[in-house]
């Protein structure tokens, strides 16, 4: 009986997630009217592999031997500074603050940050490699992360 209400009520919340939540358009006043976008569909979309690239973050064990503790550290931080903002944007645009033009600039801007996720894990996961490549790709998304609210990726 428990089981049974509790598949109910996933079941409910699924649904209206799925069908009512998602998807809601905005009328933004200007003759734009978007669809919302959900977080989720966003990282999936710009940030694929930022899930994956955080638990080998987290688990510091093909990175901590490679790289010097404040370099772990400012990573970590842009890892944080990333997810955070990419809340600002889907925010931003679900509420006509960012345009739609502002918000496929910063898509493109998470994309690179992926990309160079995905080259520091790849990198930091083959033996002998050259430690200041690791460290310039290191630099690079560190401070990617940092501009992210900027004018210039």
């Amino acid at each position: 009986m428990v089981v049974a209400a509790a598949l109910l009520i996933v079941g409910t919340w699924l649904a209206y997630d799925v069908f009512l939540k998602r998807g809601q358009e905005v009328d933004c006043g200007n003759g734009d009217l978007r669809h919302q976008i959900d977080l989720r569909d966003f990282t999936t979309d710009y940030w694929a592999y930022a899930a994956a690239f955080e638990l080998s973050l987290a688990d510091k064990g093909k990175l901590a031997a490679r790289l010097d503790p404040k370099q772990l550290q400012a990573l970590s931080e842009g890892m944080q500074q990333g997810k955070e903002f990419r809340k600002f944007v889907v925010a931003g645009y679900n509420s006509c603050a960012i345009g739609k033009m502002q918000y496929a600039e910063y898509g493109a801007r998470f994309q690179a940050l992926d990309s160079l996720a995905r080259q520091i894990d790849s990198f930091a996961g083959q033996p002998a490699q050259d430690p200041a490549r690791l460290a310039e790709l290191v630099r690079q998304y560190i401070a990617m992360s940092q501009s992210l609210g900027g004018t210039s990726p």
